[in-house]
């Protein structure tokens, strides 16, 4: 919330004193003598003029004269609290609202105020009890339920903000921002199938919100509904006709239904507008290729940009029109391009746009068939088992991968083995190749943090897993992943606060909330003591992962041990 915001808030009315409140002896508080109390009313009258004048330092010295003269007077405490928020010092902000709560620990607002200022102070705790506070006081106050969903939402604790969207629906039904608010964060939670639900409300109340338009399509076709990803998608399309994203969307749903002419036709506004890629140039090859139309397809190879891909549903094309393709098979061999990088962009893309299993079974049929003419051929031996990765066959992969592995031992071939040993529970093979991987590139933070977490998991090695994490941590220390693994070391060596410290940090700082970072918390939580904290985030971790079953076995283990309230 900005500051503004919060000026506003402290600042409702003059005359009539802040809040709303009206200007009385009691409200100013009468605990001092006279005296004091009249030279502390003069003060307040005089910095009033001054600020009048714009001498807002002036003002700012005779603001802060009265809490010394009248440590009760809580109009002037609250003006100076405006005069520190304009200036952007929440510290003295944050003294001078808590003495307000001391007096008048009832004002809904005044905990609001306090909560933004914690907010801006980053002490997230404190400022969410404080609106939790503000909401206890008055429940139907909605700037209450606005500050903390915004707090929520800032610190990625979506659980909670998809709960306090929920009560702000019930006290304004008729909202379609709420609704779709409420959608978009489920959304990021995963939660397809009640995002569906409130975003189709949101439209329903507001049709013009062409946001949750998209969305829903991209989520029916998430969802393998393809006929309303159709329909939801090109509803959009006719108000955003060249958004291209929405476009791969709308030709991906017509191609899984197998209708490959309104694909091709839904794709050419891309090729119309001078904006298609080379990605696009692929999606077109795949449609027609399973049209048979195999002489179309080789045309529309891509100029430029994907020299593997591009040789590969070529010769696909080839093959399958009976024409001779051997040539261009071998020609995989002497492509100057980057293979790792396309596997890891354009096979992606084709193969989950087009349906990872379905698409993914079609191609690895392909490719093993022209093994079988090439089988010493290590780009065809890499696109297999980068597609058996996708499609989580991890002993196939590593299978593929090895002839390969041992003739060209590359970084990045480590890599992606340690990935399959590690998916497969072989700590021993998973750190052999990424020791390898870091004796060729010593520096990469990813593969520190991956060796690190990989040791924190399995309890072992743990300083040095420390000191890995740390020199990545140098190189981005901002990374929530690397902040996530240091805080799970720090767990493991029994330093539980270090290890909430860093684990919070890192939920901060992702782009949505995690599961497996919430159990982490919940976990140092009950290494600190804390089970009541503990089950709370286990339960949102649980909420984010329904499958996971340990979490929800840790969440039922200590409910029964959890001290009454």
């Amino acid at each position: 919330m900005l500051t503004t915001l919060l000026i506003a808030v402290t600042a409702t009315g003059c005359a009539t004193g802040v809040l709303g409140e009206e200007y009385n002896g009691a409200f100013w508080g009468q605990s001092r003598t006279q005296s004091r109390q009249g030279e502390a009313y003069a003060h307040y009258l005089t910095a009033i003029f001054l600020e009048e004048q714009h001498e807002d330092e002036a003002a700012l010295y005779h603001l802060q004269q009265i809490p010394e003269l009248d440590p009760e007077a809580v109009t002037p405490t609250l003006r100076l609290i405006r005069t520190h928020l304009r200036k952007q010092d929440y510290a003295k902000a944050r003294v001078m609202i808590e003495r307000a709560l001391k007096q008048t620990p009832e004002k809904t607002n005044l905990w609001i105020v306090a909560g933004e200022i914690y907010h801006q102070l980053n002490d997230f705790d404190k400022a969410i009890a404080a609106f939790q506070r503000a909401i206890e006081i008055n429940p139907d106050n909605v700037l209450g339920y606005g500050a903390l969903v915004e707090i929520q939402e800032s610190t990625n604790d979506l659980v909670a903000a998809i709960d306090i969207y929920q009560k702000l629906i019930e006290l304004n039904p008729s909202s379609a921002g709420l609704n779709f608010q409420l959608g978009l964060n489920l959304v990021r939670i995963n939660d397809t199938e009640n995002a569906v639900k409130y975003l189709q409300k949101a439209l329903q109340l507001n049709p013009n919100l062409v946001r949750a338009q998209y969305l829903l399509g991209a989520l029916y076709l998430e969802n393998g509904d393809n006929e309303a990803a159709i329909k939801s998608t090109e509803a959009y399309l006719q108000r955003r006709p060249t958004d291209i994203g929405a476009t791969e969307n709308l030709v991906a749903a017509y191609t899984r239904l197998g209708q490959y002419e309104q694909a091709m036709t839904a794709l050419q506004p891309v090729f119309r507008s001078g904006q298609a890629e080379a990605i696009h140039h692929l999606h077109a090859m795949w449609i027609l290729i399973q049209d048979g139309q195999y002489e179309r397809a080789q045309r529309l190879a891509p100029p430029s940009g994907a020299p593997y891909f591009s040789t590969l549903l070529t010769t696909i094309a080839r093959k399958a029109a009976g024409t001779p393709h051997k040539a261009t098979l071998d020609s995989l061999a002497t492509i100057e391009g980057d293979l790792p990088i396309e596997t890891e962009t354009h096979l992606n893309d084709l193969v989950i746009l087009f349906e990872t299993q379905d698409a993914g079974a079609w191609l690895l049929q392909q490719v093993q068939e022209l093994q079988k003419e090439a089988d010493t051929l290590p780009e065809l031996q890499i696109i297999l088992a980068r597609l058996h990765m996708l499609m989580d066959n991890f002993e196939a992969a590593t299978q593929r991968f090895a002839p390969v592995i041992a003739t060209q031992p590359t970084a990045w071939l480590h890599y992606n083995v340690a990935i399959c040993y590690e998916e497969m529970d072989d700590f021993t093979q998973a750190e052999h190749h990424l020791l390898a991987y870091l004796d060729l590139e010593p520096d990469d933070p990813d593969v520190l943090n991956f060796l690190g977490y990989l040791y924190a998991e399995n309890g072992v090695k743990l300083d040095k897993a420390e000191r890995l994490l740390k020199k990545a941590l140098t190189a981005d220390p901002a990374n929530p992943f690397y902040l996530d693994s240091l805080g799970w070391i720090f767990y493991r060596q029994g330093k539980a606060d270090l290890a909430i410290h860093s684990i919070q940090q890192a939920l901060y700082k992702m782009d949505s909330d995690d599961a497996i970072l919430r159990d982490h918390l919940g976990d140092a939580f009950r290494l600190q003591g804390d089970i009541q904290r503990a089950i709370a985030e286990w339960e949102r971790s649980y909420r984010l992962d329904s499958s996971n079953e340990a979490v929800l076995e840790k969440i039922k283990r200590h409910q029964k041990r959890k001290p009454a309230a």
